[in-house]
Order: C-alpha cells, then structure tokens, then sequence
C-alpha cells in the first residue's frame, strides 16, 4: 500500500530552518550513524521523548487498525466514525484525491459493487460477513488511496443506516462525547415548519470531510465544556417546534428600580430578584395569560425576574390544557449544597444563578446554571463549576434544545461549540443593557444550525438616578433561518411590560403592551362611502368579490398590495408602510401592504387583506373593498401585482405592525388640486443603544417605493375624475337662475 502523503510537502520542504526541527540527537534518542531506527519503538530504559511520542503511526498500518475495528464492531454508528476519523486524519489527501478526475468515479463503481453483501434489511446491526466486505474493500484496489474509499464508505452507511443512528446515541443517554466522538445532526425538514426560504446550512456548502448528514466527529470544544446529549424528555420535546407554533417571550418589569441588588462588602450582588415578589408573580401570570391567548406554545421569561419559590409556583402553567407546551420560567439566585471533589471534606455552600424550565407531562423540570457571571448592570456574586456543562436536549424528530442564560451565549467559545453540537433551538432568559451584542452569536446560530433563538430581556430601562443617559435596550431578539438578516431585534416604543411574538411559520414579529385590548370594532359596510368612494368604486367596473387568481400558466408571480384610502382634512389618504431598514428589497421605503398570493387565498382580494393584516395588524373588519386595478408586471422581482382598492372611515389595527418587515406605519394624502400638498410627519428613530435625554436630529424622510408612486399617481387620477362629476353639479346650482331650478 502507498503511503500518499508522500505527495503532501513535508515541513521540511516549506522554507522552515532546518535547526527548527526535531532530531534524533536533539532529544537524545541516539546516534544516527549507527543504523538503528530509534523512532521504530520504544526506548530501552528512557522514556519517549515528545516527537516520538508525537509521531503518527504509519498509514499502512492506521489502515489495518481500522480494519480490525470495522471486522469486529457491529454496529453501523461505530464503523461509520472509524471510518470519518480515518478521513480526517488523512484530510490532506483525501482533498487531493478528490480533484483528481475519474477517481470518483471508480471508487463509486467499487461501492456499488459492495452494496449487494449489505443486507437488504438495513439492520441496526452489521453481520460478520457485512463487517469483513466493507473491511476489505478499503484495499480491494491497492491503485485507489484507502482514504478516499473510506469517504465513500461513510456517505453509503450514512444512508443505509442513518435512520438508527438516533437509536444509538439514544441508548447512550446521557452521552457526554469526547474529541473524535461522533455526535449526532438529526434535524427536521424546515420546509414543513415555515414558509420563509431558509438559508443553506454549512454541511451543503463546507464539504466538510468529519461529518455526514447524520453525523459529526467532535472536536476540540469538547474539552472546553461538558456537551451532554439528554434523551430522557425525547418524547415530550417531539414537536416543540412545527408550523402552527408560537414563540413568545414576556418582559414583566419597567425599571431597575423593580429589583433588589443586595451588596456584600466587596460590592458583589447576590441574590438579586424582585422587590415585589407578590406583585411579580401576577404581572408574569398576566403576560403567560396574554401569550397563551395569542396561541404561543413556548414562553420564555427573563433572567432574575423570579425567586425560586415563585419559578416552582409557574410550573402549573404546563399543566393546564390552555397552557403553554414548554415554559422557560425565567432564572433566580439560589445557594446550593456542594460537596467538595474530596472524600470527607465538609458540603459548602455554592451561589448559583439557575434557569428552569417546565415541559408539559414532565414531573421533573429541566434545569441549566449560568457559567459566565456578569458585571454589569451589577457584578453577580455566583460561583461556577470549574467545567461548565451545556447540555442539549434533544427530540424524536430531531430538535437539539438549549437553554442558555444571558452572557453564556455572549461567550464565543460556548456559542462555537452550541453550533459544532447542531443545536438549533435555543432559548434565553437575559437582563442585559443591549441586546446588540447577541446579534453575532444568534446569527452563528441561525446559519451554522437553521436554528430558531428566542432572547427575553429585562427590564425595560436600565437607567438609574445618577445616570443622565436613558437605557432602554430591545425587548426581545428573534433568530429564524427565513429571516434575510437571522436575526431581528423588537423595539417597542415604550418601557411597559408586554409580549413578543414570534410566529414560526411566517417570521412574523409583533409586540403587545400589557394593558391593550383587542379592538371590537365592526365597522364596514355599514358605513356610507364618500361620493368620491363611491365615484372610485364606479370607475374600477369590477365585482370585488368575483376577482380570481390569474392562469397558472403565467410565468409571473401573482402578488396583490392593498390600497387602503380615508379622509382626513387635507382630502383622501393612503395608508402606506415603512419596510424595515435590513430587508434585502426596497429597504426603508414607503410601500404598500402586501405580498405574493398563496395557493390558500381566496383571490387577490383576500391575498391583499391577509398581507395587510400580518404586516400592519389591520382588523379587516374596518375595510370595504371598493375593486381592483389592472395587474403591473415586475420583471425584476418576478410578480404580477395586482392594486386592490379600499376604504375605510377609520383604520382600526388589532396589533402591533410586524416588526420583521414593517419599522412603522404612515399615511399620505392624495395629490389634489382641490387641497393643499401634504408633507409627511418628522418620525422617530427607535435605537437599541442607550439614547440621550438631550434633543435629537430628525430622521430623513423615507422615500416612496417607485411602484408605489406609480399606483399612487394612477390611484390620484381616478379620485379627481370620480370628485369632478359632483363638483360640476354643485357649480351648476350654485349659478343657475331660480327659475331653472
């Protein structure tokens, strides 16, 4: 057998000092004259020196080790990470070989050839003569590198038995891996949980040759912390997460002045939690009740904002048929008894900072302790254990859940090892000045993972009396694999306790103040129209509840935006909204409502309302459609987008707008003769960092989206022709002679 990293540079031979390298006199191995091969094996009456010790075996004989282990191992999972270990050793080739052309091909005609000897059952177990083909066929072809055979061995047992690797690790539980471990990458299919594109996730692009679709070996981030895999609530976590789920995170306190911060006499905290226990406990039951009605079936708290009697009083909500599925109660300091790592030393007391969670038809909580403490807002006096652990719980169908306190995710390492782990549901109770920070590990996340992240922060202002800056950081922040920038931040305009939604299936992001109320308005068609509406609704010539979707052999896209128009002193308005600043199309542009037609709509009409609805929380029992304007064809961004004309005497919205596309809501009026121009209002500029109390400049207006001018100009011609038959019969009157009347 060749051994090919001959074709690999040795180090030698890439400019290094020839007096930089190791030598045989140099640790005193002996004499190299003499003929004897020192680093053959061991030295008699010395120890290894550290290059021997260092020194790889050779590869023909790496190659029968691993054709031993492959002969007697019957399970699939343990053959296939011998295999990948070998691929990564022998990386340098194996990237080699792989360019080389036909040699990919031979190596696939050989594999085929091996795929009759596997048994046609695809057992969880290997047979003996199963073992001996797949040992063999590394060297069947002493022309072909065994590394690049054994790439290919990996991807056939990958998808032969793939489907019982969760059984294996399963078994293991809890399985605390160690580097060259395999671990396990079972996901669901993200396609049946959201309609938003996802991005590519790092195993289609990387190419990388330690793991499968189905597996990973573990690296060094295994030594770094205790990465436990934890199947015992497997069942219970089976669809946690799926296309009609809700994610909310509820924000209970206005002010640091709501929390006590007792000092020790070094100026440590501990324990830090509300004044109010009492009065926190109903605040928090009120949200959980508002999040629940709102359909969230995951609720996050946020960090310190229970004591431990009041996070085991909320272990009731999972227990109620309206309750939520999984209840992230926050996290509390609390001290715990520790015993010493030697026998017979005394228990001490330990500080720790303990986020809990409760599972709905779990008896036992799940339970996490922060390992990073923090310094601001105040220095958290908690000792942690010297080797943090972050245990993912994982699914039946393939959700890896973590449950990660404020600063742990901040630090780099740990969220490099949560995405090397394949966890792709992460949940954070916070109490942080600002939430930008966890924007990069969030992000890391959401692409290495296709994970969904919730961060709840608190409180809303972290200003204190000394302080002349306000503090009100972003209330929450969301990380879904459809959203353009991974992440987005909820920003509301005021500091008091509300919800943050999350709705999986559309990304859609609203925020509820604590005190609203649904509207209850039916206003409609019981509301005369103006005559200009009236005039407008003449003009269109179409029944609105008769529109259709266009012929499906369009190449275009059907799209429809709602053209929702009011009075107001300065004539007839438009609704209009403001696309967020970090969307990929027409960001910080004044468009209107709407979006692409899904199989579902009941025509463009209801497509137009649905879009409204979900971007500006409209209640669309305020809207009368008047028809529909001809279709404009987007080449550019492939939609047939059709106006759908409303009215409405007064715009009421049920919610927020959703903050993942919409940053506000404006109106503006109709370019009419017969009225002034309108400008637009100065907006505010919401910031996630700390704002001065001092005035600040006005935000440049936004500019109109060009199809939306278009549409405007078009939608301004049509109510001056519908106005000039009414004005001409009021001029008539006012001039005519009394005997002509």
């Amino acid at each position: 057998m060749t051994d090919h990293r001959d074709a690999v540079p040795r180090f030698e031979e890439s400019g290094a000092r020839a007096d930089a390298l190791p030598t045989a006199d140099s640790c005193g191995c002996g004499d190299a004259d003499d003929g004897v091969d020192h680093h053959a094996g061991h030295h008699a009456g010395r120890s290894d020196c550290a290059p021997c010790v260092a020194r790889p075996s050779p590869l023909p004989e790496r190659i029968k080790a691993v054709q031993a282990a492959i002969e007697a191992e019957s399970e699939p999972l343990v053959t296939l990470t011998h295999l990948l270990q070998l691929c990564r050793d022998e990386h340098p080739v194996l990237r080699e070989q792989l360019g080389i052309p036909g040699r990919h091909t031979r190596v696939a005609a050989m594999v085929a050839d091996l795929v009759p000897a596997l048994s046609t059952a695809a057992t969880a177990a290997l047979e003996p003569a199963e073992r001996r083909a797949i040992a063999a066929a590394l060297t069947v072809d002493p022309t072909l590198p065994a590394v690049l055979v054994a790439r290919a061995l990996v991807e056939l047992l990958d998808v032969r038995y793939g489907h019982g690797f969760a059984a294996s690790f399963r078994r293991r539980s809890p399985y605390q891996p160690g580097v060259g471990d395999p671990i396990p990458l079972d996901s669901p299919d993200l396609r049946l949980i959201s309609e938003l594109p996802a991005t590519s996730p790092p195993w289609r692009l990387a190419n990388r040759l330690d793991e499968t679709r189905h597996v990973r070996l573990a690296g060094e981030w295994a030594t770094q912390f205790q990465v436990i895999f934890d199947y015992s609530r497997a069942d219970a976590l089976t669809g946690i997460i799926g296309s009609d789920t809700v994610v909310a995170t509820c924000h209970p306190n206005r002010g640091l002045s709501e929390f006590a911060f007792p000092l020790d006499t070094s100026g440590l905290a501990f324990p830090v939690g509300p004044v109010d226990e009492r009065r926190q406990h109903r605040e928090i039951d009120r949200l959980i009740g508002i999040a629940v009605a709102e359909g969230a079936s995951v609720v996050v708290l946020p960090e310190l904002c229970v004591t431990e009697r009041l996070a085991a009083q909320l272990h009731d909500w999972t227990t109620r048929r309206e309750g939520p599925q999984l209840l992230v109660a926050g996290s509390y300091h609390h001290d715990d008894e520790h015993l010493d790592a030697d026998l017979g030393h005394p228990a001490r007391q330990r500080r720790r900072n303990t986020a809990v969670a409760y599972l709905r038809g779990c008896p036992i909580p799940l339970t996490q302790d922060k390992h990073s403490p923090a310094d601001r807002p105040v220095n958290e006096n908690i000792q942690t254990s010297g080797w943090p652990e972050l245990r993912v719980h994982v699914s039946s169908d393939g959700w890896h859940l973590v449950i990660a306190i404020c600063r742990d995710l901040l630090n780099p390492h740990a969220a490099h090892a949560l995405a090397e782990a394949g966890v792709n549901l992460v949940l954070v109770p916070a109490m942080s000045e600002t939430l930008v920070a966890f924007g990069g590990p969030v992000a890391q996340l959401v692409g290495a993972g296709q994970a969904f992240v919730a961060v709840a922060n608190n409180p809303a202002d972290f200003s204190t009396t000394s302080d002349l800056t306000v503090h009100l950081p972003a209330r929450a922040l969301f990380g879904h694999p459809g959203f353009g920038q991974q992440t987005r931040l909820v920003q509301p305009a005021d500091g008091e306790p509300g919800v943050a939604l999350l709705r999986v299936r559309t990304g859609q992001l609203r925020w509820l103040d604590a005190g609203a109320s649904p509207s209850g308005s039916t206003q409609g068609d019981t509301v005369e129209l103006p005559p200009w509406a009236a005039g407008l609704r003449r003009l269109c010539g179409l029944d609105p509840t008769k529109t259709s979707l266009p012929p499906t052999e369009l190449t275009l896209r059907p799209a429809a935006v709602l053209v929702l128009l009011s009075d107001s002193s300065d004539g007839p308005t438009v609704l209009l909204t403001e696309r967020a600043a970090d969307l990929a199309n027409y960001p910080g542009q004044l468009v209107f409502p709407g979006g692409a037609a899904d199989p579902g709509d009941d025509g463009l009409v209801a497509t137009a309302l649905r879009e409204a609805v979900e971007e500006t929380g409209l209640d669309p029992r305020t809207v009368n459609i008047l028809g529909t304007l001809p279709a404009l064809a987007l080449p550019d961004s492939g939609f047939l987008l059709t106006p759908v004309l409303a009215w409405s005497h007064r715009p009421e919205f049920i919610t927020s707008p959703n903050l993942a596309e919409v940053s506000g809501l404006a109106t503006q009026a109709l370019h009419l003769p017969a009225y002034p121009r309108p400008t637009l209002p100065p907006r505010p500029s919401p910031s996630d960092e700390p704002t001065a109390r001092d005035p600040q400049p006005p935000a440049p207006a936004p500019v109109i989206g060009m199809v939306t001018r278009v549409i405007l100009d078009l939608v301004t011609g049509m109510v001056a022709r519908a106005i000039a038959p009414a004005t001409t019969d009021a001029f008539r009157l006012a001039t005519m002679q009394p005997h002509e009347r």
